[in-house]
């Protein structure tokens, strides 16, 4: 585990919390773009995440282990929630990597619940960092939802969805903010990633001449389909446009590297395969330099049209955060529900050049990491909100118990009215990926 550090001397440290011990690429970036953001305000950004550890790709930040976070001797100033679709309280054993471990059965909670609890036993602010929410919360849990975001300075969410399926109490200010990947080119300027674009190509044989095309599958937006069949849509798309594919991997959890080389293997036309990312640079220059992206990735999208690139978004199938982010740029004619309607909408997007988010979609974002900074710098106002979130916890799980026993007793909320409190097992767990 990374070592606690002292933060600077005239600065402050915020735990941001996520799947931020996962090898994929749009939750490694949010703490990222924090520190980026937050580096002005003479913030040091920790990244916390389920089981914590080393860097699952080289480029992302190492992290502490969720139960680290409650430890009285870890230095912090403010804890921040997300981004990532983090806002549920499932298992994580929808996850291989998770299978094994102890935090499993909390460490859904944790990022948030566990979060809140933990900014209380610190006495320090807590912010919403624009997570998402995959579906609706148990009815059962609806009393600690509401108090872990009264107890919130302050409360973002990154689409109208997520606010939908929360149901916020109607004393909270909810903010809708896009997702920050969006923050990407303030981060890794595309100059700044010429380098990294060249030695991919050359890494991969490729010619320094060629116009690319990058296109992203997984698993979920393959099922049902043969890949003969998209492996001949791939191949008609780059005799039509010239393009040549890149098959970009961005999510190693995911198993998106076994299925790039499974398609790799079907396509007759020359291509690179990406399925071996040096960094998180090097998976960003891929995105960045293209001509055009066509993929199930919502991150991957979100970077190609922040730098510049047209783009298609397949959603199959189809989850709010796809739609939630196409209402922040205007662009839902980007939105496809199959690869032959991916590959017909992608050869009209690439005659449009080059693309631009909405200036407005920039200030929003200026106006949400101003507002964080502010509180982590001057710290909140919701002492008392927490401690009675703490309390309650320490009512359900015992005064002594540890900060894994103190969520699991927050998450259960078992039902109090003898209502019906069914109805999310059943949904895809694929929905509560970043």
């Amino acid at each position: 585990m990374p070592p606690a550090s002292a933060p600077p001397s005239n600065g402050r440290r915020v735990f941001i919390t996520g799947m931020f011990d996962m090898a994929n690429y749009g939750d490694l970036m949010f703490p990222l773009i924090a520190q980026q953001r937050l580096a002005a305000a003479g913030v040091e950004v920790v990244a916390v995440a389920p089981r914590g550890g080393p860097p699952p790709l080289p480029g992302a930040l190492p992290s502490l282990g969720l139960a680290e976070m409650f430890e009285s001797e870890q230095r912090v100033d403010a804890v921040m929630i997300g981004g990532g679709y983090i806002i549920h309280t499932f298992p994580l054993t929808f996850i291989e990597d998770y299978d094994a471990g102890a935090v499993t059965d909390w460490g859904g909670a944790g990022l948030w619940l566990g979060a809140t609890l933990a900014g209380a036993l610190h006495d320090v602010p807590v912010v919403w960092n624009a997570p998402g929410v995959p579906f609706p919360l148990r009815r059962s849990q609806a009393g600690a939802v509401a108090a872990a975001m009264r107890a919130a300075d302050y409360v973002s969410l990154r689409d109208r969805g997520a606010a939908d399926l929360i149901g916020a109490p109607d004393d909270v200010e909810v903010m809708i903010v896009p997702d920050t990947v969006t923050d990407l080119p303030r981060l890794w300027p595309r100059r700044q990633l010429e380098a990294d674009f060249a030695g991919l190509i050359a890494r991969k044989g490729g010619t320094a001449d060629d116009r690319h095309v990058t296109i992203h599958l997984r698993r979920r937006s393959v099922a049902g389909v043969p890949l003969a069949g998209i492996a001949a849509e791939i191949d008609r798309f780059a005799a039509t446009t010239g393009l040549v594919p890149i098959l970009v991997a961005v999510g190693e959890s995911h198993d998106d590297p076994a299925l790039a080389r499974a398609i790799s293997t079907l396509i007759t036309a020359r291509h690179v395969l990406l399925d071996d990312p040096r960094d998180l640079r090097e998976i960003t220059a891929a995105l960045a330099f293209a001509a055009l992206y066509v993929g199930a990735s919502l991150h991957g999208y979100v970077a190609s049209v922040a730098y510049g690139a047209p783009a298609v978004l397949l959603a199959r199938p189809s989850y709010r955060k796809f739609g939630g982010f196409l209402e922040h740029t205007g662009r839902a004619a980007d939105l496809a529900r199959d690869w032959p309607g991916a590959f017909a909408r992608a050869v009209v997007r690439l005659d449009e050049g080059t693309v631009a988010f909405p200036a407005g979609l920039s200030e929003r974002l200026d106006a949400h990491w101003q507002r964080i900074a502010a509180i982590i710098t001057g710290g909140g106002e919701k002492t008392n909100p927490r401690r009675a979130l703490l309390e309650e916890a320490r009512l359900r799980a015992g005064a002594g118990a540890d900060g894994a026993a103190l969520v699991r007793a927050l998450a259960a909320a078992p039902p109090s009215d003898g209502t019906d409190d069914t109805g999310v097992s059943a949904r895809p767990v694929e929905t509560m990926r970043a």
